[in-house]
């Protein structure tokens, strides 16, 4: 998991955890950047998934919250501010998928310049780096998952079907759309979402026992618990995909010039693992360095320094995963000569050093 301090910045913005104690919360998995900002905080988690029960109490003004991830550490909170603080919060984005799914009550969701309402039963699955928030100016019941690109698509992959003669084929699903959005347009620049309206043939019983089913299998430590969620949500996956039960309707919000650069910018150190110079980004985007910086800033909280850091380290992360390279080799071939160096920064970003990352990681 990840350190939840984040330094007060420049601007005076509320660090993360000067905004956790502002709302009464001891902890969450959440890494909020650019907290207080007017344009969109920008939310990451250093983890495949996560799980977010979340219920606004509009008589006592509470909002409370469950969290639940892999580590089998569960926090329970109930935030003893106000809900209109929330509601005035500025809108997120982040570079995870979002499904959000209504229990119960009425949802009103801001996103980007647009209301819109889910019922109990409902859902919206929001692409990556789309701006959005809860109101919270109703009593609503929620579940909000949270997933990795690179864990949905091996939790896909790996849910073979097969046919009379034993071949294998795997089901195109409502997030393979959006796969292929991402693929064809711009880093991140696919700002999508989809809605599942309920219809007459809906069946409840099916919804909340598929949604028991998976909260329990994450509430408790039992072996074969990684295969059962992924389970659960193939079978959650299939129901929302089932047009007897849901109307799917895909929507596309635009982007300004601005962001724009910004996903470009995103491309290129994605491209380059994060490896290239502010000289090199200017001749590339034809923006002088200072000024990419500050659009880099505004939509992270980050400079562009740490923004590209961030990309280097998920490379330093993914060749823990997947290759039998030494820590000191990854280290040479990234570019960091000081070992300890590297260490305080890995541990920054993802809550344990290399080794440690190394050995919990789940093999996908």
């Amino acid at each position: 998991m990840k350190k939840d301090r984040q330094s007060i910045d420049t601007a005076g913005k509320l660090s993360q955890e000067g905004f956790l104690k502002k709302l009464g919360i001891p902890k969450t998995f959440l890494t909020f950047h650019n907290l207080g900002s007017s344009t969109s905080e920008f939310v990451a988690i250093g983890m495949p998934y996560m799980l977010i029960y979340e219920a606004a109490d509009r008589k006592h003004g509470e909002l409370h919250s469950l969290e639940f991830t892999e580590s089998n550490k569960n926090y329970f909170f109930s935030s003893a501010s106000r809900l209109d603080l929330a509601g005035k919060r500025s809108l997120h984005s982040h570079d995870f998928y979002e499904l959000t799914i209504v229990l119960a009550g009425e949802l009103h969701l801001q996103i980007e310049n647009e209301i819109v309402t889910y019922h109990a039963g409902e859902c919206c699955l929001c692409n990556k780096n789309i701006r959005h928030k809860e109101l919270h100016d109703s009593e609503f019941e929620i579940i909000l998952f949270l997933f990795q690109e690179e864990y949905i698509k091996s939790v896909l992959e790996q849910d073979l079907l097969y046919d009379e003669e034993g071949r294998s084929c795997t089901s195109h699903t409502f997030f393979h759309h959006l796969f292929a959005e991402n693929q064809k347009l711009s880093f991140y620049s696919a700002k999508e979402y989809i809605d599942f309206r309920r219809k007459t043939r809906f069946d409840p019983d099916d919804f909340y026992r598929l949604i028991n089913a998976l909260v329990l299998e994450l509430s408790e430590s039992r072996s074969g618990r990684n295969y059962m969620v992924r389970g659960y949500f193939c079978r959650f996956i299939a129901m929302l995909g089932d047009e007897e039960n849901y109307h799917i309707q895909a929507h596309q919000t635009r982007i300004s010039k601005e962001e724009r650069l910004f996903y470009q910018v995103s491309q290129l150190l994605q491209n380059r693992k994060g490896r290239i110079s502010r000289s090199e980004l200017e001749a590339e985007l034809n923006y002088n360095s200072d000024y990419i910086n500050r659009v880099v800033k505004k939509h992270t909280g980050q400079t562009l320094s740490d923004y590209s850091r961030s990309f280097l380290l998920k490379e330093a992360a993914d060749l823990l995963t997947n290759t039998d390279k030494r820590v000191g080799e990854i280290c040479e071939e990234l570019g960091y000569t000081n070992r300890s160096h590297f260490n305080r920064l890995f541990i920054e970003r993802f809550g344990m050093t290399p080794t440690e990352y190394r050995e919990t990681e789940p093999e996908e």
